[in-house]
């Protein structure tokens, strides 16, 4: 099982960095999230960026890439690097499917 993305569907609630985070710390904050919502100086432009074990996964509008250690990311500046400190997505393990799926009002995030 793995998560999907569809970030062109994304409108930037943010709820998926949330249901995460209180899967990880049982707090309603985004800080601990392994999923980081993204957004770039073009309108509506949303995407998401999730932490795996052993590399990030970007969800972009124009498409997908998986970046490994030591790889540079474009145009990747100093906020990226929060997510590196977060635990890795363990799809909610103890949970019926993983919390961002179940929350997400516009299905950006399904389970494959």
């Amino acid at each position: 099982m793995e998560l999907k993305f569809d970030s062109l569907k994304c409108d930037g609630c943010r709820a998926c960095e949330f249901a995460c985070n209180f899967h990880h710390d049982r707090n309603i904050s985004p800080i601990g999230s392994s999923l980081m919502y993204y957004r770039d100086e073009k309108k509506n432009y949303y995407g998401l960026v999730l932490k795996r074990e052993k590399s990030l996964f970007l969800a972009k509008p124009e498409g997908s890439e998986t970046i490994l250690p030591g790889q540079q990311v474009k145009g990747g500046g100093a906020s990226a690097k929060p997510i590196l400190l977060r635990v890795a997505c363990d799809l909610c393990k103890e949970e019926e499917k993983p919390l961002c799926v179940k929350v997400c009002p516009r299905d950006v995030i399904t389970v494959a």
